[in-house]
C-alpha cells in the first residue's frame, strides 16, 4: 500500500508541471492594420520622439521661464504618448526608430545654433506650427475606428492645449521686448554732410 502512495505521488509531482502548462485558448493575434495605419503609427512615433527631443534641448537652452515649463511638458506628454505607440508599434510589427529622422536632426541643429536671445521665440513658433499639423494628422485618424483611432481621438485634447499654450506664450513673447538687433557702427564725428 505504501508503495501505491508514492507510486501516485510520484505520477501527481511529475505531471504537475504538465498540468500547469496544458494548452489553453491561444492569445488573440492583434488586428491587421491597414497601410494607413501602420503609416499613422510610425508617423505620430517619429514626431513624438522628436518632441522630446526638443523639448529637452528647450528646457536647456530656454531663457525664460515659461518656455523651459512647456518645454519641460514636451518632454513628459509626448514621452507617455510615444510609449504608447511603442507598444502599439511592437505589437504590429512596426519598426521603431533608433534615432530621430532626418528632418527632426536638421530641426534640431537649426535650434542648437540659434542664437540665446531668439531661441524662446524660434522655438515657441516651431512648436505651434508643429502641433497644428499634428492636430490636422490626429484629427483625420480619429475619424476612423479601430486602435489607432481610438489613440488618436485620446491624445487629442492634449494637443489642442499644447497648441494654444504655445500660441499663448508666443503672443506673451511678442509683447516682451525685441531681441537685439546688430546695429551699424555710429558715424565717425570727422565726416562732412
Amino acid at each position: 500500500m505504501r508503495r501505491g502512495f508514492l507510486t501516485a505521488m510520484l505520477v501527481v509531482f511529475l505531471s504537475g508541471p504538465v498540468l500547469a502548462q496544458a494548452p489553453g485558448p491561444a492569445p488573440t493575434p492583434p488586428p491587421i492594420l491597414s497601410r494607413q495605419e501602420r503609416n499613422f503609427i510610425a508617423e505620430a512615433l517619429a514626431d513624438g520622439m522628436a518632441e522630446q527631443a526638443l523639448g529637452k534641448l528647450a528646457q536647456d537652452r530656454a531663457e525664460t521661464e515659461p518656455v523651459r515649463r512647456f518645454a519641460r511638458r514636451m518632454a513628459d506628454d509626448h514621452g507617455l504618448k510615444t510609449d504608447r505607440l511603442a507598444g502599439m508599434a511592437l505589437r504590429h510589427g512596426i519598426p521603431i526608430p533608433r534615432e530621430l529622422g532626418l528632418s527632426a536632426r536638421a530641426h534640431m541643429s537649426s535650434l542648437r545654433d540659434t542664437p540665446e536671445e531668439a531661441f524662446d521665440r524660434r522655438y515657441m513658433a516651431a512648436e505651434e506650427e508643429t502641433h497644428a499639423r499634428a492636430i490636422k494628422l490626429y484629427e483625420a485618424q480619429a475619424e476612423r475606428g479601430g486602435e489607432t483611432g481610438d489613440f488618436a481621438r485620446d491624445a487629442l485634447p492634449m494637443l489642442h492645449s499644447h497648441f494654444e499654450e504655445a500660441r499663448g506664450i508666443m503672443a506673451e513673447l511678442a509683447r516682451g521686448p525685441a531681441p537685439p538687433q546688430t546695429q551699424a557702427p555710429p558715424a565717425t564725428s570727422g565726416s562732412s554732410e
